[in-house]
């Protein structure tokens, strides 16, 4: 409890180091974008054919080129010198918007990390109202009008704050567990898996609840914990039946589509599914936080490859948890006990290496 306080202490003394750029401070690489920066790795690896290139690690916002400040300076003097790393204490999931801005929930902080790629800034997403806060936000989403949408497991209720970060209002009365969030912007919908209660509700943007489907079982269209989900290009919904051990596949009215996976601990078993996405040519990645790895199908459930294994060095998981892919097949996975984003690129076969 005492070193979770602190963590937390360390990590609101830094949000107030990068809000107020009083002082910039040269040459802030950090320890872990000097590791990773130039790295280079594939899978499958060289001569054959590559599909997944690794692209880089984000720890911090020092990592997307914010400047340290004289209060970060102050903090390391503080807690332990120079290369004290501030950031992340356990991320769970991730956003990328075209505004090229990644938004990372972290569930034991109480937080939502804003990084905005494009104009080197930084804020978060934390108060609610003077007496109320977030608690454990778990899926992060934007929508047109760059409304950012939050679920926390604990208030069990969807956030919705501005582009500005001023609280908005909160949805979602008679939710049991929220967890996953997909927005579909041309018909300006969101989609919230129930974990708990076993089903996935639509929502209009304005927190209108339209309808709902999913009930407990193991049947087709029935769920056991669902927990993220994912809007494809294709306008598919992929949403990882985590204790059932598989994926499906809906569409936008929820009508079931087809589902894969099966426990066990073989070549494209599950053991723990959680985050799920799709590239623009419709392979689907599911993240498994026991295998720790990533794992790539086909829309018929046969495996097509899986990348990343057990360890902390790039490429390596411990604990991953959240997966976004933007429309550029970037993919962004959520290495949580490593306390950092992995970024990797689908390369398409075009492309080849």
């Amino acid at each position: 409890m005492e070193k979770r306080l602190l963590s937390r202490i360390k990590m609101y003394l830094l949000l107030i180091g990068i809000s107020f750029q009083f002082f910039s401070f040269a040459g802030c690489a950090t320890v872990a974008e000097r590791e990773t920066s130039d790295v280079k790795l594939f899978w499958p690896p060289p001569p054959q054919k590559s599909r997944i290139e690794y692209m880089r690690s984000i720890y911090s916002p020092y990592d997307i080129g914010i400047t340290r400040t004289w209060l970060g300076r102050f903090l390391d003097s503080v807690f332990g010198g120079e290369e004290v790393e501030y950031g992340f204490i356990r991320p769970h999931g991730v956003f990328y918007s075209e505004n090229e801005t990644l938004f990372v929930t972290d569930n034991e902080g109480g937080i939502v990390h804003i990084m905005d790629f494009k104009n080197k800034r930084y804020s978060f997403l934390s108060k609610i109202s003077d007496n109320e806060y977030l608690i454990s936000p778990i899926a992060v989403a934007e929508d047109p009008d760059r409304n950012i949408y939050v679920s926390d497991s604990a208030l069990n209720r969807i956030l919705v704050f501005n582009v500005d970060g001023k609280y908005l209002f909160s949805f979602g009365e008679g939710l049991q567990r929220p967890t996953g969030l997909a927005i579909d912007s041309k018909n300006k919908l969101i989609y919230v898996s129930d974990t708990i209660g076993a089903r996935i509700v639509a929502f209009d943007l304005s927190g209108g609840e339209l309808y709902s489907f999913g009930r407990p079982g193991s049947g087709d269209g029935e769920f056991n914990s669902p927990t993220h989900i994912f809007l494809g290009q294709d306008g598919l919904l992929y949403v990882s039946d985590t204790l059932n051990f598989r994926v499906q596949v809906f569409d936008k009215h929820g009508r079931f589509q087809f589902k894969f996976g099966k426990p066990g601990d073989g070549s494209g078993d599950m053991s723990k599914p959680k985050g799920v996405a799709a590239d623009s040519e419709g392979h689907i990645y599911v993240v498994d936080s026991v295998f720790e790895t990533v794992q790539i199908f086909r829309r018929d459930g046969r495996l097509l490859l899986s990348f990343g294994s057990a360890g902390s060095g790039p490429g390596n998981f411990n604990i991953p948890t959240g997966i976004f892919i933007d429309g550029k097949d970037n993919i962004y996975v959520v290495d949580s006990y490593n306390r950092r984003i992995q970024i990797f690129r689908y390369i398409k076969h075009e492309e080849g290496r």
